[in-house]
């Protein structure tokens, strides 16, 4: 069973956190919310979370893929965090699975494993790089190399099956995809 750890830190985008979590769930992945610090993680609309793991954790238990979501300050927090950026480079070093949605493509370019394509919140693509490089308008989730990023909120959902279908399979792929009757 593969195992994902979504990352919060406090502020991120509840939209896009949520739904990765309730979606890889749905398709049989053990899906955690991991926190950088406590166990208690505030949204950037003042929904708390509890986290299932710490950041710790997630390098001790063998995860096979992470999942940051967006909202601010919570990406800028993500982007902070020295621990966090070095697990990243490590899953980066191991070909693993790492995804970014709406402002977090920002913390995979802070931690020099963000790749040549991206997608991110419209206008911010100057804060994932200075001078845009790179940067895919005309698309809501993108995948290059071992690397997914996502448009923001309101593709949450298309974000979650792409990761689904990229680490589980068609098959898990579309059975949530039918199950949740996304078109």
């Amino acid at each position: 069973m593969k195992k994902v750890a979504v990352i919060l830190a406090d502020g991120f985008e509840e939209i896009e956190a949520l739904t990765s979590v309730d979606v890889l769930r749905r398709a049989g992945a053990i899906a955690s919310i991991a926190s950088l610090k406590d166990a208690q993680i505030r949204g950037a609309h003042n929904i708390n979370v509890k986290a299932d793991v710490t950041l710790r954790e997630v390098e001790e238990l063998g995860y096979d893929a992470i999942v940051l979501p967006g909202g601010l300050p919570g990406a800028e927090n993500l982007a902070n965090d020295a621990k966090l950026r070095e697990i990243l480079q490590e899953f980066d070093k191991k070909g693993k699975l790492i995804c970014a949605i709406c402002a977090a493509p920002m913390v995979l370019e802070r931690a020099r494993v963000l790749k040549e394509h991206f997608v991110c919140y419209p206008g911010f693509e100057e804060n994932v790089r200075s001078d845009k490089r790179g940067y895919v308008s005309d698309k809501n989730v993108l995948k290059d190399q071992n690397i997914i990023t996502g448009k923001g909120p309101a593709f949450s959902m298309e974000f979650a099956l792409f990761i689904v279908k990229n680490l589980l399979g068609e098959e898990a792929y579309h059975k949530v995809k039918n199950d949740l009757l996304y078109k």
